[in-house]
């Protein structure tokens, strides 16, 4: 693993490798003089986070191949302003919405769909660029403030967020079981439909309708020519109609978590059925299953003082307190362990820590459990903290 800031993980020699003087970003690493030196000769593949065509040609110049799907295929879909109608036209599930130029134009367009309805950019990350709205008046407000900036505005679809993640071949396309996508809980993020979180030990409303939309999906993300990891953002509504929200045609936030899953059950991995796809790695058809959960802190305030806590494996008392039991490696925590995974610095709403752990996040009523309540609270005290 090669990173601008390696978050304080160990592992054994090479196993994580650390270059300061890059920013964090793939294509700053892939543009570093020291990382280059570093993976030639002898690197057999590259695999990034998000591909650009930047990231392609300097993988070109350096005469190493890239296992990643084709950026300009990727960013395509990724593209909210461009998925809704595509998807739409091949006859998949998506709420009604209008896509375009943020402005005047566009949001008389939107205000036939009716509130409440959702705002997005065409690109964004864990709802950064994602708003709700409530009132013509915002709606205006909003089309004003990003005027010109490509955007989509969709009626907002009450009901439970889920995920189903999955790997795409020339011939067949496997999926996992699919998890509840945690969005806008106040203690874990500042953007109020932002995505904070999997639950893969909470029931699925709908299961069996979840898992035929998702392969729908997925075929349909086959034929555009996608490869590798992807996933697919679902909603549940109260009515049981299952909408299609987005796709990452991309690596996806629970990818470690499914590593551990595969560790414990002695499974390949979804990063090597992802290899595989690009001839990296030998192909697994087993069945795909996931019993780790993680909860992700964004900051909300800026911090000048350094954390308190330190990336670690420890475990979780009833009353919520943390001990740390030793170092986190790439290998992960230990069964009954959780991985807590510290940032370094970062701005408001950017990414702040991570909890990785066995078993449920949420109660019946959807709440975090309150051990997690506490320690939510607890870290986010310290790591704030401008003392």
């Amino acid at each position: 693993m090669l990173c601008a800031d390696d978050c304080s993980l160990q592992g054994n020699p090479g196993q994580v490798r650390a270059f300061p003087t890059a920013e964090r970003s793939s294509r700053s690493l892939i543009a570093n003089p020291e990382v280059r030196r570093y993976l030639v000769p002898g690197t057999r593949a590259l695999v990034v986070w998000k591909s650009s065509v930047t990231i392609e040609r300097a993988a070109l110049e350096l005469g190493i191949p890239l296992a990643n799907s084709s950026a300009s295929l990727s960013r395509r879909l990724e593209n909210k302003a461009f998925f809704t109608p595509a998807a739409g036209a091949a006859g998949l599930p998506v709420p009604r919405a209008v896509t375009g130029a943020a402005g005047p134009q566009l949001a008389s367009l939107a205000e036939r769909l009716g509130l409440p309805l959702v705002f997005q950019l065409a690109h964004g990350f864990s709802g950064a660029q994602t708003h709700e709205v409530h009132s013509v008046e915002r709606l205006r407000e909003l089309n004003g403030r990003f005027l010109g900036h490509p955007a989509r505005i969709a009626q907002r679809v009450p009901g439970t967020a889920v995920t189903v993640t999955g790997v795409l071949r020339e011939d067949s396309v496997i999926y996992g079981p699919p998890c509840v996508q945690l969005t806008g809980i106040p203690s874990l993020t500042p953007h109020p439909l932002g995505s904070c979180g999997n639950d893969f030990a909470a029931k699925i409303p709908h299961s069996e309708l979840v898992e035929a939309t998702a392969g729908r999906v997925g075929e349909w993300l086959q034929r555009q020519g996608l490869r590798g990891i992807f996933g697919v953002d679902l909603v549940i509504s109260d009515e049981g109609d299952c909408w299609c929200i987005e796709v990452n045609p991309r690596l996806v936030a629970s990818v470690p978590l499914w590593s551990l899953a595969a560790r414990d059950l002695g499974h390949s991995s979804l990063l090597q059925r992802h290899l595989a796809c690009f001839g990296l790695a030998d192909w697994d058809s087993s069945p795909l299953g996931c019993h780790w959960s993680q909860l992700i802190l964004y900051r909300k305030v800026a911090a000048n003082s350094p954390a308190l806590r330190a990336t670690s494996r420890g475990e979780v008392a009833s009353d919520g307190t943390y001990h740390a039991v030793g170092p986190l490696s790439l290998d992960g925590p230990g069964a009954g362990q959780v991985g807590l995974v510290v940032k370094g610095s970062t701005g408001p709403g950017s990414e702040l820590a991570r909890l990785v752990t066995e078993g449920p996040l949420l109660d019946q009523e959807g709440e975090l459990l309150p051990p997690l309540r506490t320690l939510v609270e607890r870290l986010r005290a310290e790591l704030e903290s401008e003392s």
